[in-house]
C-alpha cells in the first residue's frame, strides 16, 4: 500500500536556488525551470495524473473560501489535464496525519503559524513515487477579517486574496518558491523572481506574487507556475 508523509513548512522558509537541468526527454524529468521549482526538498517530484479534490475542514472554512479555488482548479483540469475538483465535503482528519490519497483539506484559521498573515501548506508526498499526495492548507483569517490587510483598495485586496490562496494550493501540488538571487548580491530575498514583460512575478514567488488584474488572479502565471505544473505531470512515470 501507498504511504504518505506530512511535511511542516512555513511559507516564509528558506529558500534555496535551483539550476534547472537539460531539456527533459522521455526518461529524463524536470525539476525546475524558468519561474518554477518543484519541491523537492518536500520529497514532491511529480503530480500524479489522476484525481484529485479540495474539501474542507469545516463549514466556516467552506463558505469562506470555496469560490476562491474554483478559478485555480479549473486551470489545473483544463491547461494541466490533472483533474482537480472543488467539493462540498467536510473532512476532520487532524494536521497531524495526511488525509487520504490525493484529498487536500482546506482550513480558516486564525494565524495558523502563529505569525501576522502568514498561511501554510503541509503538504504530503506519495513514498512509492515521489508525486503530491494532497495535504492541508492552512488560510489565514486575517485576509478575510482585515478587509485591508493588503490593501486598502477593496478590489486590489480581493486579488491579493485569490493569488495567496492558489500560491498554498501550488505548493499542495509539488511547487516550491522559485525566487533566486536575480541582483547578484548574494542574498535570496523576498520577492526575487523572474518578472515577466508585464511585471508580474509567478504567483509561487515569496512572499507573494501573481496577475495584479482582476481576470488574472487567482491563476498560475502560464509561463512560470503554469509550466512547472505540466512539467510535474509529465514528470509522473519517469526514472
Amino acid at each position: 500500500m501507498r504511504a504518505a508523509r506530512l511535511a511542516l513548512p512555513a511559507i516564509l522558509a528558506a529558500l534555496l536556488l535551483a539550476v534547472a537541468p537539460g531539456r527533459a526527454t522521455a526518461a529524463t524529468p524536470l525539476y525546475a525551470g524558468t519561474g518554477w521549482k518543484a519541491w523537492t526538498a518536500n520529497g514532491i517530484y511529480s503530480l500524479a495524473p489522476d484525481s484529485y479534490k479540495i474539501v474542507f475542514a469545516d463549514s466556516t472554512a467552506r463558505t469562506k473560501l470555496a469560490s476562491y479555488y474554483t478559478t485555480p482548479a479549473t486551470q489545473v483540469t483544463t491547461s494541466v489535464g490533472v483533474p482537480l475538483t472543488v467539493t462540498t465535503t467536510l473532512d476532520d482528519t487532524p494536521l497531524e496525519s495526511c488525509p487520504p490519497r490525493h484529498v487536500i483539506v482546506v482550513h480558516y484559521l486564525y494565524r495558523p503559524t502563529g505569525r501576522a498573515g502568514v498561511s501554510k501548506a503541509l503538504a504530503c508526498h506519495d513514498t512509492a513515487d515521489g508525486s503530491a499526495w494532497g495535504g492541508h492548507l492552512l488560510m489565514d483569517s486575517e485576509y478575510w477579517t482585515s478587509l485591508s490587510w493588503f490593501s486598502t483598495n477593496a478590489s486590489l485586496n480581493d486579488i491579493y486574496r485569490k493569488n495567496v490562496v492558489t500560491h498554498e494550493l501550488g505548493h499542495i501540488l509539488g511547487l516550491d518558491h522559485p525566487n533566486y538571487d536575480r541582483d547578484g548580491d548574494g542574498t535570496v530575498e523576498d520577492f526575487e523572481c523572474v518578472v515577466s514583460d508585464a511585471g508580474w512575478l509567478p504567483v509561487e514567488c515569496a512572499p507573494n506574487g501573481g496577475y495584479r488584474s482582476s481576470t488574472g488572479a487567482g491563476k498560475f502565471l502560464t509561463a512560470y507556475d503554469l509550466a512547472g505544473l505540466k512539467q510535474l505531470a509529465a514528470n509522473y512515470g519517469m526514472g
